[in-house]
């Protein structure tokens, strides 16, 4: 996985680096972001939809099908449980209300594929990243807290439609689409961070 990352990343930085010779074929990407978390990520730690996500990508067309860029996101998770009587370390149990705090970064080379190759309306696609995740990691029992960072590799897959407002291979228009993310953590009682996420972006051609 680590190596797949590097080579992706590797791509992307050298389409983006390229890009000041053929600028009609560079596009910026922004946008919002919401995302569910699953497995032992929900059930352990956090089980709320979190509503505080942004995405950005500069992306490079090699041609109308295939795109490859650097994105970069941006998540918060946030849960408070009431109180509880907790079991610690050493046989010892302690009465407090838990505030769960995680924030991942995600930074990650990302392949997109149009299999319409720009001769619709309404642009499906495909897409693949792979890269790391810089993930704050936030646990409070009442006042006591514990605050950890780590860079886990993580991956990404998605899939969506571009909805253009011109029809040149380097379109500006509406992204909507679909994530499954998957970063290779493995603390604090999380076998990994894992979500789906839905999203809405304006794509701008760089000129």
């Amino acid at each position: 996985m680590k190596k797949l990352g590097l080579i992706l990343m590797t791509f992307a930085i050298a389409a983006i680096t390229n890009s000041a010779f053929a600028q009609d074929k560079l596009k910026m990407e922004l946008g919002y972001n919401l995302s569910a978390p699953l497995g032992s990520f929900k059930t352990n730690y956090v089980s709320n939809t979190s509503f505080r996500g942004l995405t950005g990508e500069i992306s490079y067309a090699i041609n109308p099908k295939f795109s490859l860029g650097l994105n970069l996101g941006y998540q918060s998770y946030y849960q408070k449980y009431g109180r509880q009587v907790y079991k610690m370390d050493g046989n010892q149990t302690v009465s407090a209300v838990v505030s769960n705090t995680l924030e991942v970064m995600p930074l990650m080379a990302r392949a997109t594929y149009f299999p319409m190759g720009g001769s619709s309306s309404v642009q499906p696609y495909l897409s693949a990243g792979a890269g790391v995740n810089f993930v704050n990691y936030n646990q409070y029992f009442g006042e006591f807290g514990d605050a950890q960072f780590s860079s886990p590799l993580g991956v990404q897959a998605g899939a969506g439609v571009l909805i253009p407002f011109g029809n040149k291979l380097n379109q500006s228009g509406i992204k909507l689409g679909a994530t499954y993310n998957y970063a290779a953590y493995n603390k604090n009682g999380l076998s990994n961070l894992s979500s789906v996420g839905a999203n809405v972006g304006v794509v701008f051609a760089l000129r």
